[in-house]
């Protein structure tokens, strides 16, 4: 029993010496030099750094986003996290009765976390309504009673069926650090 305590005790004093972590994983291969490719329509998961809202935000305005995670092509890290990504709201729909409002953002500049690289690219936030974030419909307002009978019930069933008449829609608000994604239009070349 000894020994077999002694043998566990070597595992575990030996596990933590060897240990791997992978928070901070960047292969050794640096980008050739000839560059990589980022193909249209790869999907880049970033984060909002400012409120937008189509109360308060127009068509042009400037939009920041940060890059999450960091992305490999095979063994090179093609595009490293806290990567900024800079757009503009290109479309904002208003709020009416029956829909939500709506926002576009397209993406327009990538800068690399140490600011030393800057790729132009085009690009759109996404979303599944054609890009825009936000649409949705409204609640009805009034509902009618539609009365349905069925043999050998004896009476009928009382359904609710909505009319016509939707509720005001509400203004589209993307909070600061909320995780959104980009999906490129473009093909998009990454040098070093």
């Amino acid at each position: 029993m000894k020994y077999f305590v002694m043998i566990l005790m070597l595992i575990f004093i030996n596990s933590d010496a060897n240990a791997v972590t992978f928070d901070k994983y960047y292969p050794n291969a640096e980008i050739p030099p000839e560059g990589k490719i980022l193909k249209a329509g790869t999907i880049i998961r970033v984060m909002n750094l400012r409120d937008i809202n189509t109360f308060s935000n127009d068509i042009g305005d400037d939009c920041e986003f940060i890059n999450v995670t960091d992305m490999f092509m095979g063994d090179y890290a093609v595009l490293e996290k806290n990567a900024h990504i800079y757009g503009q709201i290109e479309d904002i729909r208003e709020p009416v009765q029956g829909n939500n409002a709506a926002i576009e953002i397209k993406i327009e500049k990538i800068v690399t976390a140490d600011g030393e690289r800057e790729y132009y690219t085009e690009g759109h936030i996404y979303s599944a309504g054609d890009n825009y974030i936000g649409g949705e419909e409204t609640n009805p307002v009034y509902y009618k009673t539609t009365p349905h009978y069925i043999s050998g019930w004896g009476g009928g069933i009382l359904q609710l069926t909505p009319l016509n008449i939707y509720g005001n829609g509400e203004h589209k608000q993307i909070k600061a650090g909320e995780e959104l994604f980009v999906i490129l239009e473009k093909d998009l070349k990454i040098n070093r």
